[in-house]
């Protein structure tokens, strides 16, 4: 089943997969509302999910612990363990995507397979041993559990002064409960999160799938939240034509 839409009578939008990718405090919970909130002022049904879900069984309250730091320092877990529990928590999350695009939903989901392959093989020193890691996520989430493919897939690209600033801030709300008060080990290294811009910019130039949303200004600030939507707009505006 396909829907469509007009925003400004200029964008449509078709039943498709979207994924938001970007380093954390990225502001992708905004950009994922202004998108359902455009869906649902057209008359489309739209479904969300946050990976990694940490309400889930097993892999949730796994997850959990690893992030904050109940099985060591970030640099002492092997990725390689590390990246098959978060699979695996998308593959269990399968069949509930599955159904959703067979009942002709938008489908928006916050981190998918492009934040395993990111803070994984960001933790990884040498090119060629994170292209070994990023090919072995890529088989073992798509091939081996199947996962479905997003139609696209953005990685919103902000002025890492302002992930610098949000990360040294107290973040607060409901879906920090899985830390119980500590901090998120991923959060807690700015050089891992710079590693992790790196590994999604080399991973964009590769994948046509992959695209990179400039968030900043022409002097470096953080665009608006509206400005963000806008570049998000004009991306996804062609990918929506070729299906």
């Amino acid at each position: 089943m396909r829907y469509a839409c007009w925003v400004d009578n200029r964008l449509k939008i078709y039943t498709m997969f979207i994924v938001l990718e970007g380093l954390d405090g990225a502001g992708k919970s905004t950009q994922i509302e202004l998108l359902r909130r455009m869906c649902a002022e057209r008359g489309i049904e739209s479904e969300f999910v946050h990976f990694p879900r940490f309400d889930a069984p097993v892999y949730g309250e796994l997850i959990a612990r690893f992030l904050r730091g109940d099985m060591g320092h970030v640099s002492q877990v092997d990725p390689y363990l590390v990246a098959l529990l978060f699979a695996g928590d998308r593959a269990d999350a399968a069949p509930t995507i599955r159904g959703w695009l067979a009942q002709g939903k938008v489908v928006i989901a916050d981190r998918y397979v492009y934040s395993n392959i990111g803070y994984q093989c960001a933790k990884l020193p040498a090119a060629e041993s994170r292209s070994r890691l990023r090919d072995w996520i890529v088989e073992a989430e798509y091939g081996y559990f199947g996962i479905p493919r997003p139609d696209v897939s953005l990685f919103l690209d902000v002025p890492f002064a302002f992930t610098e600033s949000r990360l040294s801030a107290q973040r607060e709300g409901d879906d920090r409960a899985y830390l119980r008060g500590g901090q998120d080990i991923h959060e807690s290294s700015l050089d891992l999160q710079r590693s992790v811009r790196e590994v999604y910019i080399s991973a964009a130039r590769s994948d046509e799938a992959l695209h990179v949303v400039d968030c900043g200004t022409a002097d470096g600030r953080m665009d608006t939240p509206e400005g963000i939507f806008a570049k998000i707009c004009r991306i996804v505006e062609p990918v929506i034509e070729g299906l």
